[in-house]
């Protein structure tokens, strides 16, 4: 080019403009004609077109909208980085290059590091892009002169990032590029041994370097790479074969989809989507009437597996269950037992134990002292006030009080049980088969006696103990107050009752999907048995815990001896017998035969195999309370061959009594009190009841006169009145049924099983035994037992005989259920003679049979005439206005 024109040969044209000719990359459908050579001027060519001419000129330089804006916000702004506009300038002499894989690749791929890098330290950031940038300009040396690195954009997202050179006024842009090509090339094989090179042949792990010919949008939006490409075309669109001319070069590709408005190219490795993206992305085409805008195409992917069980609701329900319940098993569980294990070995902590710790001191001391501060002024005002009055503070008589009434109970009243208490402590650490059974009329003080006098003063025996109250188990009245109550006995903890309730709808919605049940709904038999049994894997913790301190005491003693000396390591069985005072001790207070509520009547059978299992498995040492004894029968089907170790506690005699209230009272032994604790019996719930309405201001006799009425109160409303409903098949007495049993008892201490058949109302043995059962369950009356036959039937508080005396001798009471008792006799007698009629209607219609005629009919006049013996009887009781008389009436004296 000595001169400024050039002679070009015979080419097609694809573009004239401007006195220049054009060809373009692309090979569009046009009608080919032949040229004739003309002269044209060289002039800077736009951006995706060559001149013919075999020297290249530079590129026509057409601004894309979004450099236009650019420029347009820029006139008012400091800052124009790429970090902050998302776009990079370039001046005449200078290029940009796209560096490819100079990260490691997963970090494109692993977003939870993507997400961790943004929370880097700036400075740790702004060194490692120092590093980078080091590196890229090392491994793109040697540079020719005067040329240098103006600018460098990392990319992490993509691996990659932009660098701008600024290259010298002798060499072209396309030496430039070709020179830093080839020093990547060769510093990358120079730094590489044949390990890396044979991964790098596998992987396509060398960096590239290409140059970039549209406007980069540096974003960091959420928007991760893939190897599908959005190709957007603002103006006209590209055909299929010049996407692939321009796109073919940044690697293979697998698919192209042309269209009128966007076009999707597949590739077949990500590396090179994100090369083409960040090259292409912005490139103006067609003289300025076309511009790409590349986005990545999010990867849509589908695990076949997951797809083929979440479609199929037979398979996918179970599977989702079972992986809840797994979940919730490994998650909830070992909290649960852990809870459990508080409660055995923290229940009895009082609080002086409590505040010899060093911790709880390091809190509770400042606190302490503030408080002291805080009310020292009024604590002086107060105690000279009292100085002045000569009194003390209530509160300070109250506390001095009740301890002495403590001391004074546990020295006296408890000195008949103390040697049944020794006998206890004797047994749990004789170690064998450690089943007590504690035996007691309610109100004996049973639970006392155990927890506080016999558990509670032996240091040994009192840091690992579980109470359960059976009786609150019983009288639940729904499922989930059941579920909560044994949670809370036993200290589960997390429960969640209310699922129950959702499972079971979730159960009927899956039966009706799967035509199966989930087995998620379970009852409440099966949730009351995890409980337990969990609380049994919490017991085995807690000796397994002794065990290993055992254990590696005897390890580091055995350090310190010869190998003759060492001393051997028992197994967790043998160290268990031995020292009983590693196993936690069950106490099942309230323990009975049947539930309040007959839909729990479960419980206790369960309670007892639980017992039973610890027992068997020595794991626990297990103590029955319990005023029931009936219930022992459940403990034999429990412990089929086991020797049951039993105490029987009874009511306190008259001088224990007498000296426990005189102790707490302050008082003199004196007659009249005797004649006032007569009616208690020593009975532990009725003395101290006693004590405190004498505290209270009452005297001695109108306190007892008190108690016996409202004895007597609840007796006649409760039994005698019929309005008792507890629940199917507790209230199975009849009021005439109770009235026999008071005036009998109201004359004797006990009455003969024998001597109560005889009336009318208690002929049938079998109901005569749910009755008799049912009322002493109710604390009415106490059954004794000679060698397991009802022998005699006693009150079942010493209280109920003044009660039932009480009842008896009051003339309106007496009038209103004699009248009942009686007419209750005639309406027995009147069904015998119904039935009897009915037979001898039956007789007449079969034949004539004398015998039996006979019989009936004689049966039939006795019956007529016990019925007007009756109603004479109820005329007599009605006109009768003075005390009742001594005569016998069936029997029964009254």
């Amino acid at each position: 080019m000595a001169s400024s024109k050039i002679l070009i040969p015979f080419y097609r044209i694809s573009k004239i403009q401007n006195n220049t000719l054009w060809e373009s990359k692309s090979w569009r459908s046009r009608k080919q004609q032949p040229l004739q050579p003309m002269i044209i001027r060289p002039k800077r060519l736009p951006i995706g077109f060559r001149p013919v001419f075999s020297r290249p000129i530079a590129a026509r330089f057409f601004a894309t909208d979004l450099e236009k804006l650019k420029r347009e916000s820029d006139t008012t702004e400091s800052d124009n980085s790429a970090s902050t506009t998302g776009v990079i300038d370039k001046k005449h002499s200078e290029v940009l290059l796209y560096y490819d894989h100079i990260y490691p690749f997963t970090v494109s791929k692993s977003y939870f590091r993507h997400y961790l890098s943004t929370l880097a330290f700036p400075w740790v950031k702004k060194r490692y892009d120092d590093k980078l940038k080091h590196q890229v300009l090392e491994i793109s040396s040697p540079l020719p002169a005067d040329a240098s690195m103006t600018e460098f954009v990392p990319l992490r997202r993509d691996c990659g990032a932009f660098v701008k050179f600024k290259y010298p006024p002798d060499v072209s842009a396309a030496e430039f590029i070709a020179k830093i090509r080839e020093n990547v090339n060769a510093n990358d094989e120079a730094h590489s041994n044949i390990f890396s090179r044979v991964i790098n042949s596998i992987w396509n792990n060398s960096p590239k370097v290409f140059s970039v010919k549209g406007t980069p949008w540096i974003e960091d939006l959420r928007r991760f790479p893939s190897s599908k490409l959005s190709i957007k075309f603002e103006g006209d669109p590209l055909t299929e074969e010049e996407l692939y001319v321009l796109f073919r070069r940044y690697g293979l590709i697998n698919d192209i989809q042309p269209g009128p408005a966007e076009a999707f190219i597949y590739f077949r490795h990500t590396r090179s989507a994100i090369s083409a993206k960040h090259c292409i992305t912005g490139m103006v085409l067609n003289g300025g009437k076309t511009t790409l805008h590349i986005q990545y195409v999010p990867i849509q992917r589908t695990n076949f597996l997951v797809s083929l069980i979440s479609t199929h609701t037979k398979i996918a329900v179970p599977i989702l269950l079972a992986l809840l319940a797994t979940v919730a098993v490994l998650i909830f569980d070992p909290i649960r037992e852990w809870f459990i294990e508080y409660k055995i070995l923290h229940s009895r902590r009082t609080f002086d134990q409590i505040k010899d710790n060093r911790f709880f001191r390091y809190l509770y001391i400042p606190y302490k002292t503030i408080i002291d501060w805080a009310y020292n002024s009024y604590d002086y005002i107060d105690s000279q006030l009292h100085e002045m009055t000569g009194s003390k503070p209530e509160e300070e008589e109250a506390d001095g009080q009740s301890v002495r009434d403590l001391k004074n109970e546990s020295n006296m009243f408890w000195i008949e049980r103390y040697e049944k208490s020794k006998q206890i402590r004797l047994w749990i650490m004789e170690n064998a088969n450690t089943f007590i059974i504690v035996k007691g009329p309610q109100g004996s003080g049973k639970e006392e006696f155990v927890l506080s006098h016999t558990l509670g003063n032996d240091d040994r025996l009192n840091q690992k103990v579980l109470v359960l109250e059976c009786s609150e188990l019983g009288k639940a009245r729904s499922d989930i107050n059941l579920i909560d109550s044994t949670a809370s006995q036993l200290g589960y903890f997390p429960v969640f009752s209310w699922t129950n309730s959702i499972s079971q709808f979730i159960d009927l919605g899956v039966q009706g999907l799967t035509g199966q049940k989930s087995g998620l709904s379970e009852s409440k038999e099966t949730q009351i048995k995890n409980m337990f049994s969990l609380a049994t894997q919490a017991i085995r913790s807690i000796t397994d815990s002794d065990y290993s301190k055992y254990v590696n005491s005897v390890e580091r003693k055995n350090k310190r001896l010869k190998d003759d000396e060492k001393l051997e390591i028992l197994n967790p069985e043998d160290f268990l017998q031995q020292h009983p005072e590693s196993k936690p001790i069950i106490v099942l207070n309230k323990f009975a035969r049947r539930a309040d509520s007959t839909q729990n009547d479960f419980i206790f059978p369960l309670i007892a195999d639980w017992a039973s299992g610890l027992v068997q498995n020595n794991l626990a040492h297990v103590i029955f309370l319990t005023a029931d004894v009936g219930s022992i029968s459940l403990l034999n089907d429990a412990l089929p061959n086991q020797v049951f170790k039993d105490i029987s506690l009874s009511d306190a005699s008259m001088d224990s009594s007498r000296q426990y209230v005189c102790d707490v009272l302050k008082c003199d032994d004196s007659s009249l009190l005797d004649r006032c604790l007569a009616p208690l019996g020593g009975r532990m719930l009725d003395l101290q009841s006693f004590i405190r309405r004498i505290r209270s201001g009452e005297d001695p006799e109108q306190a007892i006169a008190e108690m016996v009425n409202q004895s007597a109160e609840l007796i006649t409303s409760f039994f005698l009145s019929g309005s008792h409903k507890f629940g199917t098949g507790d209230s199975n007495w009849s009021p005439a049924q109770v009235w026999v049993l008071l005036k009998l008892l109201s004359k004797q201490d006990t009455i003969g099983y024998s001597e109560l058949t005889t009336s009318p109302l208690f002929s049938r043995s079998t109901q005569t035994l749910e009755i008799l059962s049912t009322l002493e369950k109710y604390d009415l009356i106490s059954l004794k037992r000679d060698k397991g036959v009802l022998d005699k039937i006693s009150t079942g508080r010493p209280l109920f005989k003044a009660a039932f005396k009480n009842i008896v001798d009051d003339l309106r009471i007496w009038k209103l259920y004699e009248t009942d008792y009686i007419k209750t006799l005639v309406d027995l007698e009147s069904t015998k003679i119904q039935k009897m009629e009915d037979e001898l209607e039956k007789i007449y219609k079969i034949g004539k049979v004398d015998g039996r005629i006979d019989y009936i009919s004689s049966k039939i006049e006795a019956s007529n005439k016990k019925i007007l013996d009756y109603e004479k009887k109820i005329s007599e009781v009605a006109a009768f206005t003075g005390q009742t008389s001594s005569s016998s009436f069936l029997g029964i004296k009254f």
